[in-house]
């Protein structure tokens, strides 16, 4: 399957297993400009698919941190160590959904710092070498992150169907719903993180794997 059939299935599944209203094309759009390929997760299994969306969820929030901290003129580096340390401890989908909030507002600071791309590349010009290496990296593990979801939310839909009409797995059937949802505010997200992500790559002269399921977060250092 093509990479841009493949997202439009996967932004699509993840909006409607989630219960997000918003359309799936606007979405598709950004992610197709972001994406030079899909990703693929472990499919059919619950237990991996919860796994893996908590772990994804993880990399997406963490990063949302950093390049908000990257962007933020009084970030409060202890602070933001605090909140990564608490989302790495999370165990469950709704243990994550606890950091929807400040997620969202990590988003929109970003958005707010970066929405003119020359003072965001004169920005990542200013830095030092490690504020550099930070928002390059970090800017990598959100957009892997991101387009782990897309192929995680193309399962979704089979997964929760599947539950629903197996009484041995129903008790699994909110964290699944959990999870999905966890998904759909992610997805919701990657159409505003497009422009910021490919700017910084670009500066750091990084490229994004197509598989982003077989390659490793890059380390990050504040």
């Amino acid at each position: 399957m093509k990479t841009s059939s493949l997202l439009a299935v996967a932004v699509a599944a993840t909006l409607a297993a989630s219960g997000v209203a918003s359309s799936a094309h606007a979405q598709l759009g950004a992610l197709r400009k972001l994406a030079p390929g899909g990703a693929s997760a472990s499919a059919g299994d619950p237990d991996a698919f919860l796994s893996e969306t908590i772990e994804t969820t993880k990399l997406v929030m963490t990063s949302a941190a950093l390049l908000a901290a990257a962007a933020s003129q009084d970030a409060d580096r202890d602070a933001i160590k605090a909140r990564i340390t608490a989302i790495e401890g999370a165990s469950s989908p709704r243990d994550l959904q606890a950091h929807k909030a400040e997620f969202e507002a990590d988003v929109a600071t970003v958005n707010a710092n970066a929405a003119d791309a020359a003072a965001w590349q004169a920005k990542y010009d200013a830095a030092n070498a490690q504020q550099r290496a930070l928002m390059v990296n970090a800017a990598y593990n959100f957009t892997i992150g991101m387009m782990r979801n897309v192929a995680l939310g193309q399962q979704a839909p089979s997964l929760i169907s599947g539950l629903q009409s197996n009484p041995m797995q129903l008790t699994k059937l909110g964290s699944l719903r959990a999870a999905a949802g966890l998904l759909g505010d992610q997805v919701q997200a990657t159409r505003s993180m497009v422009g910021p992500m490919r700017t910084l790559l670009s500066r750091g002269g990084v490229e994004v794997p197509a598989d982003a399921t077989a390659s490793s977060a890059r380390p990050v250092d504040l």
